[in-house]
């Protein structure tokens, strides 16, 4: 029982290190996620440009027209797992 005494305290320090230099690591890195942040919101980045914006929508239009071809070919992608894979 003597012999394992200093291997308790051994492993007791070891976890004591272990566990601290992880809490020292995690606390910079919270610090250095503020610090990336607060220099990214001081660039103060425009918006998207008008034209890109319109072009999305634009396409969101024709794409909503488009439906009943993404309907059909998702039914049909449906009905054909089905049938590969149905029970026998």
């Amino acid at each position: 029982m003597d012999n394992l005494q200093p291997l308790i305290v051994e492993s007791a320090q070891l976890m004591f290190i272990g566990m601290g230099t992880v809490f020292v690591i995690l606390v910079m890195l919270i610090f250095l996620i503020n610090i990336v942040s607060k220099f990214v919101m001081s660039l103060k980045l425009e918006d998207e440009p008008a034209a890109t914006l319109a072009a999305f929508k634009v396409s969101k239009k024709s794409a909503a027209t488009d439906d009943s071809e993404l309907i059909a070919v998702i039914s049909s992608a449906i009905s054909s797992y089905k049938n590969r894979h149905s029970i026998s």
